[in-house]
């Protein structure tokens, strides 16, 4: 492999184990066994790192979730493009754990974020109306959009939540598990729009990312 494919491999690692704000350049090149200068050679610095590991992602996701001119949508597309969503979300969940301060100290990122997030959800808006025309779903083009809106937001921001309900502290290592259920929370949204056999897929996709927390749920017993 290629010293500037390790270089973002590496870095991918220790971002999400150690969140990016922990992580230097210099201990990039440590954990790789190179000298820093072998690194600049490579990245000017951790900002052109994470610019690179951000259109990486980009390129996967909007493959992953591209659709063959002229297909029909089936019931397992529903399980197929969460499950997309669910490994991608996992590989790169530092980009998600603290995307607000990524965005605020890059001006590269200011710029490749927000067209990042207009062609997901473009593409997300094709998916759906996909399913609509597929009989899966029932929604206007508003309600779609609506519902994109919403589950990027739930996408983007479900760490901060995990943190201000003290689920996870600053300096936690995000799981598998607090992932999977930000994801049960974006197949909550789309449920009122179901028909069909999309509404029979329902309980099963829920069941994919698992049930609640704790026994009492987010919020415990409420009487």
């Amino acid at each position: 492999m290629k010293t500037r494919d390790r270089i973002l491999q590496k870095s991918l690692q220790l971002f999400n184990e150690q969140g990016e704000r922990s992580v230097s350049t210099n201990h990039i090149a440590a954990a790789l066994g190179i000298s820093p200068g072998n690194l600049y050679y490579h990245f000017r610095n951790k900002e052109s790192i994470i610019s690179e590991l951000l259109l990486v992602y980009q390129h996967e996701i909007l493959g992953l979730l591209s659709i063959p001119e002229g297909r029909i949508m089936e019931v397992s597309d529903k399980f197929v493009y969460f499950q997309v969503l669910s490994s991608q979300f996992w590989k790169y969940r530092f980009l998600h754990r603290d995307s607000n301060h990524l965005i605020e100290s890059s001006d590269i990122l200011k710029q490749r974020y927000p067209i990042f997030a207009k062609q997901v959800m473009q593409q997300g808006m094709l998916i759906y109306r996909g399913f609509v025309d597929a009989g899966l779903m029932r929604a206007s083009n508003a309600e779609i959009e609506a519902l994109i809106i919403n589950i990027w937001i739930v996408m983007t921001n479900w760490s901060n939540f995990l943190l201000m309900t003290g689920h996870i502290s600053q300096t936690d290592a995000i799981d598998e598990r607090w992932l999977r259920q930000g994801l049960r929370q974006m197949v909550f949204l789309e449920g009122p729009y179901l028909t069909g056999e999309g509404r029979t897929a329902y309980e099963p996709l829920l069941q994919t990312f698992g049930g609640s927390t704790d026994e009492g749920g987010w919020f415990g017993n409420v009487n």
